[in-house]
């Protein structure tokens, strides 16, 4: 479903404890296997079978994935399209509480998920757009839609992780980057500095990001990610993800079940 949605799945079968964990689209988190147990301003929210993590695109999430008895597994269900500004605007208008990113599943919300998820690959793209529009007016219906989704400008963190993700592998310079977006380089340091970041953090980031979901489909050596992330250095690489993440690959990857 290439353009429409992106699936991710993430497991584990001991307790995995990370810190700023990029999400870069909105996204829905269904922890099938295990609870998860989220950082929310000063307090920690516990996601399990029952409900939904729903997670703002361009966001760091801290958590804790706990395995029940042997085995943590949960889906990500990304949206690479949005809805419109009006069905934001009328969620917001639903809201009937204090707004945290917990979604209790109900049997429509169920139902639509396994729909989206098991849309075939042959379906036209116009009929899968309908499917996940559907799921849009739903939580616009709850009033929980604007935690996916606001309705403000794209940032140029945003921007610049978004067109990163497309191939984080490659030699991205500023330069490059500039040229892309028809920018003299001091105006995208500027607009990133007004932003409270740099080019290179936004870029390691989606990096690290990466490295966790390609982890998760088989065992890399730390060599192999580094190159596969865009790092020459094996070391750089390594660095970078315990400060990232707040352990080492290594420690990472025990938590994982044998492949």
């Amino acid at each position: 479903m290439s353009g429409i949605i992106k699936l991710n799945y993430y497991n584990g079968n001991r307790p995995q404890n990370l810190r700023n964990v990029p999400v870069i689209y909105p996204s829905i988190f269904w922890i099938e296997k295990g609870n998860k147990q989220l950082q929310w301003q000063n307090d920690w929210i516990h996601f399990n079978s029952h409900n939904w993590l729903l997670a703002n695109g361009n966001k760091s999430l801290t958590f804790i994935n706990n395995p029940h008895k042997t085995q943590f597994f949960s889906t990500q269900l990304s949206f690479l399209i949005r809805p419109s500004d009006e069905l934001i605007q009328r969620s917001q208008e639903n809201q009937k509480e204090g707004l945290t990113p917990e979604y209790r599943i109900d049997k429509t919300a169920k139902y639509l998920w396994q729909s989206i998820i098991t849309m075939p690959q042959n379906i036209e793209p116009n009929v899968q757009t309908h499917i996940v529009q559907a799921l849009f007016e739903h939580l616009m219906n709850q009033g929980f839609l604007h935690q996916l989704f606001s309705m403000r400008n794209l940032s140029w963190r945003d921007k610049l992780t978004q067109y990163f993700n497309d191939a984080p592998k490659a030699n991205h310079t500023i330069e490059s980057v500039c040229a892309h977006f028809g920018l003299s380089k001091s105006t995208l340091i500027r607009r990133l500095k007004d932003e409270n970041t740099q080019f290179r953090d936004v870029l390691a980031e989606l990096r690290m990001g990466y490295a966790l979901s390609l982890l998760q489909t088989k065992p890399y050596s730390q060599i192999e990610l580094a190159h596969l992330c865009g790092y020459k250095s094996e070391a750089r690489f390594a660095q970078r993800f315990q400060h990232q993440f707040g352990l080492s690959l290594k420690q990472y990857q025990k938590t994982f079940e044998s492949y």
